[in-house]
This record gives structure tokens, C-alpha cells and sequence, in this order.
């Protein structure tokens, strides 16, 4: 380890240190991207499991390897390794969630209690804390409302609702809509 006042733990040593420290950014984090959730997200606990964690207080990163699952009220994270990274003055910048070929990172949250969660995943999700922005980035998808979303990269501004999807291959950005269904005159 290139800082010698970083602090790692792993299923092995006590993980106090590490609950603390990365539990309060995941914390922070997940109460920002569920400003808009279900009402109860924020209040609810959170839950965060991983193989290992690491703390680097001069670059205030958090570094979650291993399995990562992060759960609160209707919040699901899932990756293989989610970074948390703060400014100076310690308040969260961004979040990163990255995942393998077999096995992408994936987001599930339900916005409102009357509409279906919304579905993300990607080879990296990250997300812009002070700009409420998601982006997934490799063999993207998302599912909002009655739109499925798929491309190499989507953009994805959490309060607006609105989507931006790409791809460097012709034909490469697709997206399903479900048209309302028309009431049974019967």
C-alpha cells in the first residue's frame, strides 16, 4: 500500500474502522442519489457488504472490492467494486460502481412509491453526486417507467428524467416503449 496511513480491512480483520469510515460516504451518497427515491429510502438503514475496504484519508477515497451490495429501502447497488471519492472538504464528488463482462454493476431504486424502479446496468456506473447524473458505460442499460434504454453509454439526469444514450457502432443505441395500454370500453 503506496500510503502508509491508509486504512484496509478485509473479511479476516475487524471491520469497525472501515464501517465507520466507509458506511458514513456510502451513507452520504445514497441519501444525495435518493433525494427523488420512495420517501422512506433515506430514513431506512444502510447496508453495506464487501470482501474488503480501504481508506485513504489524503486522496478521501473509499475503495469497497469484492461482491459490493449496498442496500437501503428500495436502493440496490451491486458491483464488483465501488469507489467513493470526496473533495477537500470531504463532501462526496462521485461514485463509481464497476462490474465484469459476466457479471455488470447493476442499480435498482423505485422513485416514487406509484411507479415502477427504475433498472440500470453497465460494465461502470458512475455517478455525479452535485449533478444528480448517472452514467452507465459499457453494454448500458436502463429501464424508466416504460422505456428500456440500451447503448455502449447512457447519460441519465436523475431529476429531469432525461436520457441520453450512444454508441460508436451504426444502429448500436436501441429503445423500447411500451405504449399506454387502451382501456377496455367493456
Amino acid at each position: 500500500m503506496s500510503n502508509p496511513t491508509a486504512f484496509r480491512a478485509s473479511a479476516k480483520t475487524s471491520t469497525r474502522p472501515l464501517a465507520a469510515i466507509a458506511l458514513g460516504g456510502v451513507a452520504i451518497a445514497l441519501l444525495a442519489l435518493g433525494a427523488r427515491a420512495s420517501p422512506n429510502d433515506s430514513e431506512q438503514p444502510i447496508h453495506v457488504q464487501a470482501d474488503e475496504g480501504n481508506y485513504d484519508p489524503a486522496s478521501g477515497t473509499s475503495v469497497l472490492t469484492g461482491a459490493v451490495q449496498v442496500d437501503q429501502g428500495t436502493l440496490r447497488l451491486r458491483a464488483a467494486t465501488v469507489t467513493l471519492a470526496n473533495g477537500e472538504d470531504g463532501e462526496l464528488l462521485h461514485i463509481v460502481a464497476e462490474g465484469t463482462a459476466e457479471q455488470p454493476a447493476t442499480f435498482h431504486q423505485r422513485l416514487k412509491p406509484d411507479e415502477p424502479p427504475v433498472h440500470a446496468r453497465a460494465l461502470r456506473i458512475g455517478y455525479a453526486v452535485r449533478e444528480r447524473r448517472l452514467e452507465l458505460n459499457g453494454s448500458a442499460f436502463l429501464a424508466q417507467h416504460d422505456r428500456e434504454f440500451e447503448g455502449e453509454i447512457i447519460f441519465w439526469n436523475v431529476d429531469e428524467g432525461s436520457v441520453d444514450a450512444r454508441s460508436n457502432e451504426p444502429g448500436g443505441v436501441r429503445l423500447k416503449w411500451q405504449p399506454p395500454r387502451a382501456q377496455n370500453p367493456n
